[in-house]
């Protein structure tokens, strides 16, 4: 069959090479052709790029199966968001497979219940890094340190162009 990978981290200090090596041995035990492959680097509750342009393909009928790392490489955004990509794949014949979660199949019993569960956790787990994020940005403001980049560290160009200069960037000392 005609397969497509598709693999995700989150940031670019993150890399997807362990999803896509065992992603492809994994292909190879199953005979499978791979015709496509789709990395992003974003979070799982933003647009994706390289998502959307598998779904763009899946329309054309480019391959017969995408293989993704795990579910929630596919979405964070909770149930109702995840439920409807993956009908939208069962809807154009492609089927899927979870190499982390192999028993996420559209034909066992309570398939929706498992996706809707699994999706919820990811969902809640990417609120759980968020509230830490934001906790540790705030201890760190707490102590004093300056977040973000230094002032007129970036678009000092533009910002000439434009006409526009922060009033530091003519101080004299």
């Amino acid at each position: 069959m005609k397969l497509a990978l598709y693999t995700r981290v989150s940031t670019d200090q993150q890399d997807a090479t362990n999803q896509v090596l065992e992603l492809k041995a994994w292909a190879e035990r199953q005979g499978h052709t791979i015709v496509a492959e789709y990395q992003d680097v974003a979070s799982g509750a933003r647009r994706r790029e390289h998502l959307d342009d598998l779904f763009q393909e899946a329309r054309r009928h480019t391959f017969e199966v995408v293989a993704f790392w795990s579910l929630d490489r596919v979405s964070r955004e909770g149930p109702m968001r995840t439920l409807v990509m993956l009908d939208e794949l069962t809807r154009l014949g492609v089927k899927f497979y979870f190499h982390r979660q192999p028993y996420i199949d559209p034909a066992m019993p309570f398939y929706g219940t498992m996706v809707a569960l699994l999706a919820d956790l990811a969902k809640m787990e990417r609120e759980l890094i968020s509230e830490r994020t934001k906790a540790g940005l705030a201890r760190v403001r707490q102590a004093g340190k300056r977040l973000g980049r230094p002032l007129g560290s970036k678009d000092k160009h533009k910002r000439k162009v434009s006409g526009y200069h922060s009033r530091w960037e003519n101080a004299r000392v």
